[in-house]
């Protein structure tokens, strides 16, 4: 049985999705007094939060200066994309070998739940992180790992899938969606032909582009607002 979900709990999930969303910019300094009037908590839960971002690499504590959002470097970039591609593949070929009817359905149902966003968002494209297509993309993702059978392996694929996450959407410009489309359906497809191999290669292969094309994104002006320690 799952225990209830604490305030601390709450405020991570919430500040996470909102760093995600760069509502708090990276080096943004995270005021406690208006976090905690924002999120109606006392201190002592934000201060649980701003602990378990940290360990995650969400946020840091600077010395008499409190806590900002973590900056955006080519370094961290490297590493978690580096720790992603050996073990997200891994998960998502577990999960391919343990997949029941129930798990294929929702890995289809996830897909076309993606495919239709994308179309609607094609003729009126948005930068939300909420959008119906970021909401899509993340659960389709989710749920090719669902089923894998070790939770320490799961737990550690969704952390680098977060945290990857501020990085991935730096890709956005210089990715196509039809690419993007056609990488993820290649990934559906082996995981509905039951193909643990295949569907493990395909991941890992969008991983990559996906890297790749972060790297040349970094790499342009307009990127230095965006990632203000960029050590690359």
């Amino acid at each position: 049985m799952s225990q209830p979900e604490s305030r601390a709990d709450r405020v991570a999930d919430e500040l996470r999705r909102a760093i995600i969303a760069r509502v708090y910019t990276p080096g943004e300094r995270l005021a406690a007094q208006a976090l905690a009037q924002r999120f109606q908590v006392s201190e002592t839960p934000l201060r649980e939060a701003f602990a378990r971002l940290a360990g995650e690499g969400w946020v840091t504590y600077l010395p008499q200066r409190g806590v900002r959002v973590a900056d955006l470097s080519m370094s961290e970039l490297a590493e978690v994309y580096e720790l992603r591609e050996q073990l997200e593949p891994l998960a998502v070929r577990k999960a391919t070998e343990k997949r029941s009817d129930a798990g294929v359905e929702s890995v289809r149902r996830a897909f076309e739940e993606m495919t239709r966003a994308a179309a609607s968002e094609s003729r009126k494209p948005t930068d939300d992180t909420h959008s119906a297509y970021e909401v899509a993309h993340d659960r389709f993702h989710r749920t090719l790992v669902a089923e894998c059978d070790s939770a320490i392996l799961l737990r550690f694929t969704t952390i680098l899938m977060d945290q990857s996450t501020r990085y991935r959407r730096l890709s956005l410009p210089v990715r196509k969606r039809s690419i993007l489309q056609g990488e993820h359906q290649r990934i559906r497809d082996a995981v509905l032909a039951g193909d643990p191999e295949e569907a493990a290669k395909a991941s890992l292969d969008h991983m990559h582009n996906t890297k790749f094309a972060i790297i040349d994104w970094l790499a342009t002006p307009s990127a230095q607002e965006l990632a203000p320690e960029n050590d690359g």
